[in-house]
């Protein structure tokens, strides 16, 4: 188990570093979507925020074409 010390620092930096949000998909997608993530080698956050970063570029690019 982590010492105090490590919870501290660890709630710190995600308080100053990071930005959470929360999403929600129907009973049973979420294990789904868990195992495909695993399946590329990736953790369900960092998929979802691939999946996200690769759309906004997406259509960051499509928009600059008309």
């Amino acid at each position: 188990m982590a010492s105090e010390a490590k919870l501290k620092a660890n709630e710190k930096y995600l308080k100053e570093k990071v930005d959470t949000f929360q999403i929600r998909v129907p009973k049973g997608q979420k294990a789904m979507i868990q195992e495909h993530a695993k399946s590329l080698g990736k953790s369900l956050n960092a998929y979802v925020v691939d999946l996200i970063t690769f759309d906004m570029q997406s259509n960051n690019l499509n928009s600059h074409k008309s």
